[in-house]
């Protein structure tokens, strides 16, 4: 029967988390119709279906955390398959070779004792069937809190128990336990040291007392964004030898020229007019003439990057999330202005494709719209540098006649990886990014 799996979406990427079935069991399904939500990356994405027909079997339940490749659903095709190769996951493995990278990717972990268990009954729904499988997440809560996961009452597919139900068992254990009648007590996720088997269950609060959350310490379980940040900036630090410069700009006459022309920016094109703009176009422009910037370090090689494909940084709800401006070299400064407006709310709103995040070459991160006057990025793996932007601020400066006037200032910082960068190219390439802010006037032309 075909299988939907788990797709390739994006470099790097390994593992994805099934955040919500769209469809269910039973369900008839079109042709690209969307099934599963998948959460990797930094993106919500919609997985659609390869294949017209009926959702046969739902075989990786919400809230687990798979490999690519892995096999998510049994599909009863109707005949009409998709040619979608985009959909395919890079070097998939065979079906009985995925088992087991699932197995060591911790996709799935069984429970001690339940090969020896008969199935559990139902319960009063009928609803209740529990399969003693759970998600690396789940594991982790449970060794944490020291929780016996047999006894938690799951709401996900098929009784299974998902993040939510560990987190809802932990402020209100009484609520959220297995019925009796449902075949809890078996041994679940292993207990931590120093834990003893009478510790499993957190003792139920007494009558009209507000349930235990820990004191003052709050848990909170790391989505799927968060621990791909946290395993990206690891590999930076591991691999790469940073360095970091910085440099200060004169942009006075750049704030003039925005300052100018922002309220009718703002009324004829419908998007607010910000200084980041200016400053991928000098980036850029620093790049075209420093090519070596715009590379990374390989096996054995540094690969130049002919393409200006720039990530710009976005602060979103979920973490850091870094779209991508392609060919930023061929668009103004109003173009830029619009792309950035709309990957930003697309960021923010969580609706990013894959290949709006896939393969910048470049990244610049405007920290200076938190008020940030210094800062040293890590460097993203695949790039050579990052660069900020810091806030402009007005200061006093002493002028070439030897006078004192207020001007606008502001820092750009540059990490980079020594492997592939020295310094003197390093700083050749501020230099140029400098000039480039510095030489805007009050009366230039942003389209």
């Amino acid at each position: 029967m075909p299988q939907l799996t788990m797709p390739n979406v994006g470099e790097g990427v390994t593992e994805g988390t099934v955040t919500r079935w769209i469809k269910h069991e039973g369900d008839d399904i079109a042709l690209d119709e969307p099934l599963v939500e998948v959460e990797t990356d930094k993106a919500v994405v919609e997985i659609p279906s390869p294949y017209a027909g009926r959702l046969a079997k739902i075989l990786v339940e919400e809230g687990a955390v798979v490999p690519i490749g892995t096999p998510l659903a049994e599909v009863a095709a109707a005949g009409d398959v998709a040619p979608r190769a985009a959909l395919q996951p890079v070097d998939q493995p065979a079906r009985g070779d995925a088992a087991a990278t699932s197995a060591r990717h911790d996709g799935v972990a069984p429970v001690q004792g339940a090969r020896d268990r008969p199935p559990d009954a139902a319960d009063g729904r009928g609803a209740y069937h529990r399969t003693r499988q759970y998600s690396p997440v789940v594991l982790r809560l449970a060794a944490e809190h020291g929780i016996d996961l047999t006894l938690v009452q799951g709401t996900g597919i098929g009784g299974r128990v998902t993040r939510q139900d560990v987190v809802a068992y932990v402020a209100n254990p009484v609520m959220h336990t297995v019925p009796p009648d449902a075949g809890a007590g078996v041994v679940g996720a292993p207990l931590p040291p120093g834990r003893s088997a009478a510790q499993r269950l957190p003792e139920a609060p007494a009558a009209g007392e507000a349930p235990a959350t820990g004191g003052s310490d709050e848990h909170v379980p790391l989505t799927p964004t968060r621990r791909t940040i946290a395993a990206r900036m690891l590999e930076s630090q591991q691999t790469v030898p940073p360095a970091w410069m910085m440099v200060e700009a004169d942009v006075t006459a750049l704030a003039a020229l925005r300052a100018r022309i922002k309220a009718d920016f703002e009324r004829t094109e419908g998007v607010t007019l910000t200084y980041t703009p200016f400053f991928v176009q000098a980036v850029v422009a620093a790049l075209k003439q420093h090519p070596r910037i715009n590379s990374s370090f390989g096996d054995g090689e540094i690969v130049v990057h002919h393409r200006y494909d720039i990530g710009i940084a976005v602060a979103a709800e979920t973490g850091l999330v870094v779209p991508v401006i392609r060919d930023a070299d061929r668009k103004s400064i109003a173009g830029l202005a619009h792309e950035l407006y709309e990957l930003g709310a697309k960021a923010r709103e969580r609706k990013l494709t894959v290949d709006e995040m896939r393969r910048p070459t470049f990244t610049v991160d405007n920290t200076g719209s938190f008020g940030s006057i210094a800062s040293q990025p890590v460097v993203p793996p695949g790039q050579a540098a990052i660069i900020t932007t810091e806030a402009v601020r007005r200061e006093l400066r002493v002028t070439a006649e030897a006078s004192f006037a207020v001007r606008s200032v502001m820092n750009l910082c540059l990490s980079f990886d020594h492997r592939a960068l020295d310094g003197a190219q390093a700083g050749a390439f501020m230099q140029s990014v400098k000039q480039r802010l510095e030489a805007y006037r009050a009366d230039d032309v942003v389209y």
